[in-house]
Parts: structure tokens; sequence; C-alpha cells
């Protein structure tokens, strides 16, 4: 409780940079919840919303389009279905990043959470269009990073390194020595811990991923003493607890269990595969696209998911004769979810609405992300 003890004339609060034991303790404390408005889903984010003959004609317009005026659609995982359908490539993050960095097409859509097409328009080739089809894709989780208490943080640890997960705007990758993805972020830490072995890290934004840095270090026999954390969270990861991913385990014994480290199950499950308790071909704490590879090894017939529950559709493709159990089936992001087929069709017809950056800004930003995508 000694954490705690420290705390307790401080009122803690979400962006705050804690040392990594106390961080941990914390969480239950602390309120991770959105700190932005989270809006609703609408309603033609789901298939069946859309009246058949719309939706040909939507379908077939993007696809006219596109070779139109030679673009690229890119879409996260966790987009609508229909969304998906219509993407030239799906995947997580930092997989997207790297196709629209290489791509030569004169305009990419990318379907994803605003930070997502911000990298684009960072990397982007000098007459390239990076365009996003809605505007209110934005990130609970990157809301939660405070450019100016990392500022603090920097001026009081001169030799400190900042490692910033991928979902993070401009202005915080700025600050950042690297940034991570969930794929590649257990090889960031160790890559920096090795490179800077005196130097205090602070990892941020998602404390939750923080945990899973901390297991990282351990691993590797080093202390997490010089470890700091950002107390943030996605809203949505948040909310899939231990509670949802036990009873789910209870009610399904001979199903393997994958899920992602931004969760709030994630030191619970952390737990049962240290004790041994669970054996890794049951349980994998895995990325985005990771998950995407374990369905698909793993020979269990059941597999519950422990991640927003659109990620369900590309893994069911990917594994047509597993049956799959959403951990928490209300865990659906209202954020990604704001890009449907018919701004989709929108954004390509009018080429809107078009990501710029500040020039100096993503000088700054692009280091860091240079620095993520050489590390596989």
């Amino acid at each position: 409780m000694e954490g705690k003890e420290v705390q307790m004339n401080k009122l803690v609060l979400p962006g705050d940079i804690l040392r990594a034991s106390e961080a941990i303790e914390m969480i239950p404390e602390v309120d991770l919840g959105p700190p932005i408005e989270v809006p609703p889903i609408p309603p033609e984010a789901d298939p069946k919303n859309i009246p058949e003959e719309e939706r040909k004609f939507l379908k077939s317009g993007i696809r006219s389009r596109k070779k139109e005026i030679g673009a690229l659609v890119l879409a996260h995982n966790y987009e609508p279905p229909d969304v998906q359908d219509e993407a030239d490539f799906i995947g997580d993050s930092i997989h997207l990043a790297k196709i629209g960095r290489d791509s030569k097409k004169k305009v990419i859509v990318e379907a994803a959470v605003l930070f997502m097409p911000e990298m684009l328009a960072v990397m982007k080739q000098p007459d390239q269009i990076i365009l996003t089809p809605s505007r209110k894709a934005l990130c609970s989780l990157a809301a939660h990073a405070d450019v100016n208490k990392i500022l603090a943080w920097k001026h009081e640890h001169p030799k400190g390194k900042v490692i910033s997960y991928v979902n993070t705007y401009l202005d915080v990758k700025a600050e950042t020595d690297i940034c991570c993805a969930s794929t590649n972020a257990a090889k960031v830490i160790q890559y920096m811990a090795e490179r800077h072995p005196d130097s205090p890290l602070l990892f941020l934004p998602d404390v939750f991923l923080g945990y899973f840095a901390m297991t990282v270090l351990k691993k590797m026999g080093r202390s997490t003493d010089n470890l700091w954390l950002m107390m943030g969270a996605c809203h949505v990861h948040e909310k899939i607890t231990a509670h949802h991913v036990m009873r789910r385990m209870a009610l399904h014994p001979d199903a393997a269990v994958t899920a992602h480290p931004e969760c709030g199950c994630v030191s619970k499950c952390s737990m049962l595969l240290d004790q041994g308790l669970v054996s890794e071909e049951m349980m994998q704490l895995r990325s985005t696209w990771g998950m995407l590879e374990f369905v698909k090894k793993t020979p269990a017939k059941k597999i519950i998911v422990a991640t927003t529950v659109t990620n369900i559709y590309p893994m069911q493709k990917a594994a047509p004769d597993k049956e799959f159990i959403p951990a928490n089936p209300e865990a659906r992001c209202a954020f990604m979810e704001q890009n449907t087929l018919r701004n989709l069709y929108e954004s390509l017809r009018d080429m809107k609405h078009e990501i710029t950056v500040d020039p100096e800004l993503a000088e700054r930003a692009k280091i860091p992300i240079e620095r993520m995508l050489a590390i596989q």
C-alpha cells in the first residue's frame, strides 16, 4: 500500500505521471473513463441499417471512384464490417502505417481513428493526399495524453526517455523519443531499456499497456524502479475486466483466450500465465494483428476475445471454422465506428476530409514514428 500512502495528499487525475508501481496501485482510484465526449454510434455502422439497394450503390461507387482517382483505402480491424469489406488492406496501426508509407497511390483514405491518418500525413509523398471519412473519429486514449505534463516530467528528468504508444496525437509524438504499437511494444521497451540502462523511462498514455511494459522489464531481469507511467486508458478496453474474462472461462472451459494488453484484465491474465494456471497455448496477450495470427493457429475451436467486438469480424474470416465469444459484448469503439460505408463513399466522391499537418510538428513527430517502424 506504500504507493497509495504516497498519493494520499495528492488527488491523482487522468494524465498524471507516476512511478510505475504507484500507477498500477492507483488504477482502482482513478477515473480512467473517456476525457472527451463519446459520440453515439451511427445506425449505419451496422450493415443491416443501410437498405440493400443503397449498399450496392455505395459499394459500386467506392470501387469505381478508387479506380478513377487512383486511391488506396485502408481500414482498421475495429471498423464496421462494410467498411472493412471495401478496404484494400485491413490491419492494426503499425501494419497500415507501413502500407500507407510505402504506397505510391495518389490518394489514400484511411478509415481509423484520427491519429492514424495523421501519421500518414507526416510520412506522405509531396503530391499525395490523405483523407479520412470522418473527423469525429477521435481517440479517448490519445485524449488522456497531456503534453504539458510530459514536458514537466522531461524538465524534472533531463536524462529521461519517452516512449509513447502510437495512440497519441502529433504534439505528443513530437515530444517523444520513440513510439510503439501493441505489435512491437515489448521489443521497443526492451530496446530502450538496453540502450538507456540508467535513464528514467516514461511510457504513455495507457497504464494497462504500461503494466505489460513492467512485465517485459521484469522478464529481462531489470528493475522497474526507473519506469514511469501515465494514468490513461482506452475507454473501451478499460471496461473489459478480469470479471468478464473469468466468467466466460467458467462458462466455456474448453475455450482459448486472447486479450489485448490495453484491457483492464491484463494483470489477471498475466498472473494466470505467470503462475502456470493457464497454458500459453490457451491464453495469450496479443496485439490487434497478433490476435488474428493466434486464432488461426490455436487448436481450440472456441476462443474468448477480449478486445473491441468489431475485431471478431476479421477473425471469423481468418478462421471460419471457429466460434468467437466476446469477453464483453458491449465493447465497441464509437470513435472507430464513426467511419461508415456512406461517409467512406462521400470522402472518395468529394475528396474530403483532407488531413494536413503543421510542417514543423510533422518534422519532429516523424522521428519517433520512423524509429517505431524500424523495430519489427
